[in-house]
């Protein structure tokens, strides 16, 4: 068993933002109440749970920081519905697991003064929804141009593939068109890592953002890449991107 610790955190990605360099404390979980069902006339109490879990991500505490895609101001512009969080906590490579969500709500934020303090702040976010261990296609980098991650593929292994389709979180941090219309990620599966075809495709992308996706197409290959397109290509564009899977 692998034991990680907090040098070993690849990204924190708060929809477009990634604020793992000014957090310090964060807290996942899920509780599955328990409620009692006991009767009249029983002389023992009994108890049942309804069936539905609650994902929480709780308990933030970090900085505040004026620099761009930092916390002050992932927390003032993060859109007021639901956005993605992708959370790597074993650290920004391909093939390790990643806690992503899709439902994630910001529902506080405070800045906090002391004497000879920095100014500290927090966030507080809630999920409609729940928490998945994904798998990391496509690793926090930046790339330019058209291009995909067909020669350095993941490998699911015979027994990752699946029947019921899967679950694409992609989130772009940094993005310049240089006169492109926009950009499209997408993941890609192929039984023989030769010929590839398209899994699922993201929204097209004008601006940094993030994305949870679910695939159409219910047959997940062994093999999966990630690709960008850049529609009317010009100049040299860039986007700093990840990619993760839950295979279904």
């Amino acid at each position: 068993m692998t034991k990680y610790n907090s040098a070993d955190i690849g990204f924190l990605l708060v929809g477009p933002y990634d604020v793992k360099g000014v957090t310090k404390k964060l807290e996942t979980g899920v509780s599955d109440p328990v409620q009692e069902t006991t009767p009249f006339g029983t002389t023992a109490a009994s108890f049942g749970k309804p069936g539905v879990k609650r994902y929480e991500i709780t308990g933030h505490d970090g900085w505040y920081d004026d620099a761009a895609t930092s916390i002050n101001q992932a927390m003032m512009d993060l859109a007021a519905g639901e956005n993605v969080l992708m959370f790597g906590y074993k650290g920004n490579t391909k093939g390790l697991t990643a806690i992503c969500a899709g439902g994630a709500l910001k529902s506080g934020y405070k800045i906090g003064e002391a004497v000879g303090e920095f100014h500290t702040a927090q966030m507080e976010l809630v999920l409609s929804g729940a928490v998945q261990e994904a798998i990391i296609v496509a690793t926090l980098t930046s790339r330019s141009g058209d291009t995909n991650t067909e020669a350095d593929y993941l490998d699911l292994g015979a027994g990752g593939v699946g029947a019921a389709g899967l679950t694409a979180y992609v989130a772009c941090s940094e993005l310049a068109l240089t006169g492109s219309t926009n950009v499209i990620f997408s993941i890609e599966d192929s039984t023989d890592h030769i010929a590839w075809a398209e899994q699922v495709a993201m929204t097209a992308m004008t601006a940094i953002g993030a994305e949870k996706k679910a695939s159409t197409d219910q047959t997940v290959n062994r093999y999966l890449a990630f690709k960008q397109v850049f529609t009317g290509l010009a100049g040299t564009p860039t986007a700093t991107a990840v990619a993760a899977v839950k295979v279904n």
